[in-house]
């Protein structure tokens, strides 16, 4: 398939569980943002939102941007979607002026921490950023499972690259996986790789990874 269809598919899905997520954890409250995909400019986040509307249309209308960094695209479609709500529990608290961050929107309070945990995310605490580890929730994951999150529009990321533009210096990391049995389609999740030691009892068969 054309990169360039790819792309156009990950910002398709992307749009799509925006609208998802927007009814189904903050009543449709939020303002629709520029969805884009863009290469880390940071220290490494998943993904940005800017706090000032950033777009503007020729007829005034202005929007604010939520980024997905190009070079963790490729990571869990589960985990890329949690990114993305993260950044929607950015732009509640903007909206509703609930100042979430610090130190340059760098750390995250407890103001941010109980808007995501109240939203389908799990929050984790780091020393240098605050309350900003977010994963899926059950709930979650069974709201994705629902609508069909679309696996193959996430097959793809920007390489890491030194000063010069050569060397590859990594990809984005994997956290989670996800198993399925190929008879009844049950599907388990796990943090760490366990191929091949995952056994459907029912149908004894053993699980796959998806």
């Amino acid at each position: 398939m054309d990169m360039e269809v790819l792309i156009q598919n990950a910002i398709a899905e992307l749009q799509r569980f925006f609208t998802i997520l927007n009814n189904h954890y903050f009543n449709n409250e939020l303002e629709r943002p520029i969805i884009t995909i863009q290469t880390d400019t940071t220290t490494g986040a998943y993904g940005w939102i800017t706090v000032s509307k950033v777009w503007n249309r020729e007829d005034e209308e202005q929007y604010r941007e939520i980024n997905l960094c190009a070079e963790y695209l490729n990571r869990n479609p589960e985990e890329v979607i949690a990114t993305l709500l993260h950044e929607m529990c950015h732009l509640y608290n903007i909206q509703n002026e609930i100042k979430d961050t610090s130190r340059s929107g760098t750390y995250h309070n407890t103001k941010f921490k109980k808007t995501a945990e109240t939203r389908g995310l799990h929050v984790e605490k780091c020393e240098k950023y605050g309350h900003c580890i977010t994963t899926p929730t059950f709930g979650l994951l069974q709201l994705l499972d629902e609508n069909k999150l679309n696996n193959d529009c996430f097959k793809l990321n920007r390489l890491k690259v030194n000063r010069s533009g050569k060397k590859p210096t990594g990809e984005g990391r994997k956290s989670s996986w996800k198993y399925v049995c190929p008879c009844c389609n049950l599907i388990v999740r796990a943090s760490k790789d366990i191929t091949r030691k995952l056994l459907c009892i029912d149908c004894e068969e053993m699980l796959i990874e998806s």
